[in-house]
């Protein structure tokens, strides 16, 4: 510290955690100077402009260009920093959306493979599940011979006027058990496992079962959930929720992707 309440190029560069080299750096642009030089020239600055130089520290933090930074020093109002802060708040709101979108992805695959990890590929259960947010994609129509993979192209195509996030792990979804009997491999609709979906698969009592193989092979799973529905005296009350827990995301070989059905009962 120096008289006056002045400091030394290296108290300041400590207090502030911005290194000597920058804080020259910056007094040869002109963009901050010291308070007073010595007849030494040495650089003391003055307490205060701990203050300003944060401020133009976190301005350059935000990618501000060191030209656009020293013109708002050298012209500030408050008007004009307030639109400069007002702006940045923007661009700092949009990217926050973006990463907790991403975080959101991240999350939502991470459940979906830790189940998988945990299940017995020929496990039947009943069980609660809660709401779960989705997104329901346009309805497919398979009576002009339209195949899965058109239906699907489909829904990725029209995805932006759903508002879908195609990042997020995508389902299939059946009006009730009879059509999805009938027509295992023809989803009704896919939907998007988006925990911001404002479409909701309802919470309550569940049959989960699970099996192994490409998309639209069910196996003898259909066979296994009407013995199981015959043999409990359970009624199938509800739409039919297929999921892939392991895909191509995380599985080399595709007789091995597994996915689970989901189906309310009473």
């Amino acid at each position: 510290m120096i008289g006056n309440d002045l400091l030394s190029i290296k108290d300041f560069s400590k207090l502030t955690g911005i290194k000597q080299s920058t804080l020259r750096y910056y007094d040869d642009l002109g963009l901050f100077s010291p308070a007073k030089r010595g007849d030494n020239s040495y650089r003391y600055y003055s307490p205060h402009q701990i203050i300003t130089i944060n401020s133009i520290n976190l301005l350059h933090e935000l990618d501000m260009p060191i030209r656009s930074i020293s013109e708002i020093q050298r012209n500030r109002t408050p008007e004009r920093v307030l639109e400069v802060l007002s702006e940045k708040e923007s661009e700092l709101e949009a990217e926050l959306s973006k990463i907790e979108r991403s975080y959101n992805v991240i999350k939502t695959l991470r459940r979906l493979i830790g189940i998988g990890l945990t299940v017995d590929d020929n496990a039947i259960e009943i069980r609660h599940m809660d709401e779960l947010p989705i997104v329901i994609g346009p309805r497919n129509d398979f009576r002009d011979s339209l195949y899965f993979y058109d239906a699907f192209l489909r829904f990725c195509a029209e995805s932006k006027q759903y508002r879908i996030d195609l990042r997020f792990p995508v389902g299939g979804l059946f009006e009730d058990f009879d059509t999805f009997k009938e027509h295992p491999g023809e989803p009704c609709n896919f939907f998007s496992v988006d925990p911001s979906g404002i479409d909701k698969k309802q919470p309550g009592k569940y049959l989960v079962a699970y099996t192994r193989g490409y998309y639209g092979n069910t196996g003898d799973m259909t066979e296994r959930v009407k013995r199981y529905l015959d043999e409990n005296k359970l009624t199938p009350a509800g739409p039919v929720y297929n999921i892939f827990l392991l895909d191509e995301l995380s599985i080399k070989e595709q007789d091995q992707y597994l996915m689970q059905f989901s189906m309310r009962v009473e």
